[in-house]
């Protein structure tokens, strides 16, 4: 059995080759991207690509197991975004994470890929919540959730020690029957 593979209209979501995480390192390294999200990037284009062959080596995972996939534009075969389903309390609830390359950003692309991963998540990994952390003030990550359905729950304070500081986080979540109603 192969590669885990999404497919939506732009976008393939799946394992990269070493060629596309070269290219997705050159195309992320030296932007403010990560001044938005959990992590704080790669030391080298080595550690991505260690990362992906990790996967590849281990095979498919369980449907109790991370969904971690690079988002590939199919028109061009770039990398250009990454995409996670990790189990919180599994199968029923899960979390959501997502960055793209600054490059891309405005193309709907996280919208899109995100939106292909929760359809998985409650179709064929059985999820009956999946929620979504996004720094306070990142409006533009929020907004990518809450058009596919995802809801504001609150704000958890002082969520993340990142760079010296605490941030806080919005907690947004999607519940199956909120899902079904889109």
């Amino acid at each position: 059995m192969g590669a885990p593979r999404l497919e939506t209209a732009r976008l393939t979501l799946t394992w990269p080759d070493d060629a596309q995480v070269r290219g997705y390192h050159d195309a992320i390294v030296g932007t403010d991207m990560f001044d938005t999200i959990v992590w704080d990037g790669p030391a080298s284009p080595e550690e991505l690509i260690e990362h992906w062959r990790a996967r590849r080596d281990a095979g498919p995972p369980p449907v109790e197991a991370p969904l971690d996939l690079a988002v590939i534009e199919n028109a061009s075969g770039r990398y250009v975004g990454g995409v996670s389903l990790r189990p919180e309390d599994w199968p029923e609830i899960a979390n959501v994470g997502y960055a793209f390359c600054p490059a891309v950003h405005g193309q709907g692309y996280a919208t899109e890929a995100v939106g292909a991963l929760v359809d998985h998540g409650f179709r064929k990994r059985r999820a009956e919540r999946i929620s979504a952390c996004v720094f306070v003030g990142n409006t533009a990550s929020r907004r990518v959730v809450e058009k596919l359905g995802f809801r504001l729950e609150g704000t958890a304070r002082r969520a993340v020690h990142k760079r010296g500081r605490w941030l806080d986080e919005w907690i947004l979540a999607i519940t199956r029957p909120d899902w079904e109603a889109r």
